[in-house]
């Protein structure tokens, strides 16, 4: 067998596409389809961001590069076809990780938009993929909003970025039209807008707190003095 990253990054993303499908299509028991969506999306960006590292230099896969390398003379000296059969225990970097890289090391722009897709996207993987998640219908109602925008803007972006991708998963896209897009980025937007209103108020709350216990420990310590003095 023979799987490259393309390929494998590929699959990854029509999982994802034909997960959120199936969620579209099904009225009850469509948790587990939710739940494949985001760990497909997030593995198939991982894979594919690793594969435009690799692309520039193999080396930016990997997360210790002193490991890698002794790991490549070793591969040479022995024969090897590949430095995980020489060191196994390698690491390569995680999808955070590979975004910063893509972007800083091989000098591609990647939009603030898109990296807030993906790391809310990677946020919510490993809630799943390492403790537990519950969300209310309007956080189920963003996180299904933003699994699409985020393959869509995902698959606009790889494709400028790696050659064959496109003829990979031609047939797996979601045919939003620009005023339903436009519809979901606003209902995202005014989501984020109130989040950041509710804290600014939460903050000033609490600061209004401590100036009223601050002062009456004042008026405390001045009662205190005014019966020392008498």
């Amino acid at each position: 067998m023979n799987y490259s990253l393309l390929e494998n990054g590929a699959d990854s993303l029509k999982g994802a596409h034909d997960s959120l499908r199936s969620f579209d299509n099904q009225i009850d028991g469509t948790d587990h389809n939710l739940k494949d969506a985001v760990i497909f999306l997030n593995h198939g960006i991982e894979i594919l961001f690793k594969l435009i590292l690799k692309e520039h230099s193999p080396a930016l896969m990997f997360s210790n590069l002193k490991e890698y390398q002794n790991a490549k003379v070793k591969m040479k000296k022995g024969g090897e076809s590949d430095v995980f059969d020489v060191n196994s225990s390698l690491r390569t970097v995680s999808l955070e990780e590979a975004v910063k890289r893509v972007e800083l090391l091989c000098d591609i722009e990647i939009t603030d938009q898109l990296k807030s897709y993906i790391l809310y996207i990677n946020k919510i993987r490993n809630k799943i993929m390492h403790y537990s998640i519950s969300l209310s219908e309007q956080q189920l109602h963003e996180l299904t909003s933003k699994l699409k925008l985020c393959y869509e803007e995902s698959i606009k972006f790889l494709e400028i970025h790696i050659d064959g991708l496109k003829e990979k998963i031609e047939d797996s896209r979601f045919e939003m039209t620009y005023d339903e897009y436009l519809t979901e980025q606003a209902e995202i937007m005014a989501e984020m807008l109130y989040e950041d209103a509710r804290i600014e108020e939460m903050e000033r709350q609490q600061e209004l707190m401590q100036e009223a216990e601050q002062d009456s420990l004042g008026d405390m310590m001045d009662q205190m003095e005014d019966e020392t003095n008498h």
